[in-house]
This record gives structure tokens, sequence and C-alpha cells, in this order.
């Protein structure tokens, strides 16, 4: 082989590996060590951290303007990393990660055997903090659900808005009715002060801190959250979208429809590359409710409309729509919501939205939760 093939293949081999070492710096991954006992059970260490990141896949598949890493299991090989064992290389991309400044976030977890059931001990390694240590334990000898909730405990390390993202969906559809609890474990992430978490996941808590209070009535306590979310520095623009269209979903609850029209055409410039698909159809339908706070009933409808067009499994807009023709036909009684139960589906509700969460009828300035059926 000539010197000059050689020189292609070694570039190429270079190449790869930095792209390797690029591709793990945006991952999180997961090693999950097993005790012998488990292992005879039949669950081996690549299943186990299937386990582990399907959970974290679980959470993460939640609708939000936060992004959030891709979890990978360690026993499962990259292609670099194939090519490299064999050629006694898997070093190298570690020391180029190391060149370039690239270091990826890695949860190892290691279970072991306790007096009375299992035991995962985890160290949570994230650029620029210190190591997280962590010890969970199960009272009895369910591998799969320790495995599981070391998943969650472990990623709250990680993405702890991800995490409270996801128990306030489980408010959302029932699964769990503690808000208290879930308001606590925001409040005690919040505690650790926005030098622990990064300036978005810190302003996005705050905002479903917000979207708790609302659930439990408190308006005035949703909008100061709101307002101190927003004024985070250096959050995503597209999180200040869901911010500025919560804001204007509370001004018009609260009868300032001019502060509303500030706020909504504020989250309009937050659309273009918006990580959630929906979430034009909901600026569409906060509009309409600005329209219809106003009077104008036709074009409030035609903005519900519009929504449904964008988004035609969207079930607060088609609520709206059944709503604003009850009013417009002028029969009487009052528009009963859950009255529309004849869909088959929804777009996936997006928690920390108000406008998704929630339904109100702008001129009585009464709110509701938006059912899910």
């Amino acid at each position: 082989m000539d010197l000059f093939t050689i020189g292609v293949l070694g570039t190429i081999l270079m190449g790869l590996m930095a792209g390797d070492a690029a591709i793990n710096a945006n991952t999180l991954t997961v090693r999950v060590d097993l005790p012998p006992v488990v292992q005879q059970s039949g669950l081996t260490r690549g299943p186990a951290e299937e386990i582990f990141t399907t959970e974290i896949a679980r959470i993460s598949s939640i609708p939000s303007p936060v992004p959030a890493p891709t979890a990978r299991v360690a026993s499962r090989r990259t292609v670099i990393g194939a090519l490299a064992e064999p050629l006694k290389l898997t070093e190298m991309t570690a020391a180029l990660q190391d060149l370039f400044g690239l270091e990826p976030t890695r949860i190892s977890a290691t279970m072991l055997q306790a007096e009375a059931g299992l035991r995962m001990e985890m160290v949570v390694a994230q650029e620029g903090r210190p190591p997280s240590y962590l010890q969970i334990s199960q009272p009895n000898s369910d591998a799969v659900a320790l495995i599981r909730r070391a998943a969650q405990v472990g990623y709250a390390e990680v993405a702890p808005f991800r995490v409270l993202l996801a128990r306030v969906h489980s408010l959302l559809v029932g699964s769990d009715t503690n808000i208290g609890a879930v308001r606590d474990a925001a409040t005690n992430v919040l505690g650790r002060g926005d030098q622990a978490i990064d300036a978005t996941q810190y302003s996005a808590i705050t905002n479903l801190v917000g979207v708790l209070a609302l659930l439990e009535g408190d308006g005035v306590q949703a909008a100061r959250e709101v307002r101190a979310a927003g004024s985070v520095p250096g959050a995503l623009s597209s999180a200040h979208g869901i911010f500025e269209l919560n804001g204007a979903f509370l001004s018009i609850l609260a009868g300032d429809l001019e502060q509303a029209r500030l706020q909504t055409e504020r989250a309009i410039d937050a659309i273009p590359g918006h990580p959630i698909a929906n979430f034009p159809a909901y600026v569409l339908i906060q509009r309409g409710l600005l329209a219809w706070a106003e009077g104008q009933r036709e074009a409030a409808l035609q903005l519900m409309r519009q929504a449904l067009r964008v988004d035609p499994a969207n079930r607060n807009a088609q609520i709206y729509i059944s709503w604003l023709q009850h009013l417009n036909s002028g029969a009487p009684g009052q528009f009963d919501p859950a009255s529309l139960s004849g869909y088959s589906n929804r777009s996936a509700v997006i928690p920390a939205l108000m406008a998704s969460v929630f339904l109100q009828e702008p001129l009585v300035r009464q709110v509701q939760r938006a059912p899910l059926r």
C-alpha cells in the first residue's frame, strides 16, 4: 500500500473518530452494571441499559421548547467504536474529546444486593460540574422497577425541567393527583439557585410553577411566576414564546387586553423554528381569545378555525369553535366544553403552555381545565 493511500485512510479514520467524539458530546451515555444474582435471573447489562434509556426517552417525549440530550447505552458500540477496538484505538475518541473540549454527560449506575432487596448507586458526570453521587433502594428484588426509578432520579440531575414536565403531564392526564408534591419538587430545584442549572431550565421550571398555581386556581400567583420566568436572562427564545403566550392568557383572564395584545405579538416573534409543531395553532387560539374578549366573536371564530386547519387534531380549537357557534346561534343555556366527547384523538398536550392545558371564557374571565377526551 503506497503512502498516499495510507494517508487517505488515516485521514478518514481520524475524521470518523472526530465525528464520533462530537456526536457523543451531545448524548447522555448510560452504563448499568448488575450483580450476579440479577444476571442469573436473565436480566443482563444490555437490556438493563435499554430499560434505563427507554424511561429517559419516555420523559423526553413530552412536547417542550427545552432541548434534552439523547440517551444511548454504553454497551452498544458506535461504528467507529467497532472499528477502533480491534485496532486498539478505543482511547482515541476520549483523547479527541479532551482535545476539542467536548465532555459528554455520563450516568454510571451499579446495582447491588442489599439486606432487604436491591440498591442502585449512581454517578452523574456533567461538563463543568462536580459529579453527583446518588443512591436509591428497592425494598424487593424487582430490578426493572429499580432501573426505571434510577433513570428518573439520575435524569433529574441532567435535565430537571424535563423530569418535572413529565410529572406535570402525569397530573394533567390523571395518573398523578398530588399537585403539592410536584410543586415542592419544582421549588426544591429552584432553591438551588440559577447557578446550579442553566438559564433555560431555571426559567422553564419557574413557568411550570405558574402552571401549577393556575391548576390550583391562583391566577395572581400564576402571573407572578410567569413574569419571573420571562425575566431570567439567557433563556432560549422558543421558551420565551411559551412564557409570552402564558402571560397573554393570564392577562386576558385579568382583563388587561392591551397587555395581552403585546404579549401575543411577542410570542409570534418566537414562532420561526419553534421546536413544538403545534405551537403556531396555539398562537392563533390566543389571538382568537383576544378577539373574543374584545367582543369580536366572528373574528374569534375565524381564528379558531384557522388554528384547527394548522393543527387538525387540536381539541381546544374544536371546543372553542363549537362554543362560539353556540353563542352566535343564540341557543339557550350555557355551553359545556365537556359535552364534546366524540373526538377519538387530540394533539399532544403541552404541559408548560396554558392555552393547551386550560380553556377560558374571556368575557366572564373564567378558566377551567381542558378535557383530554
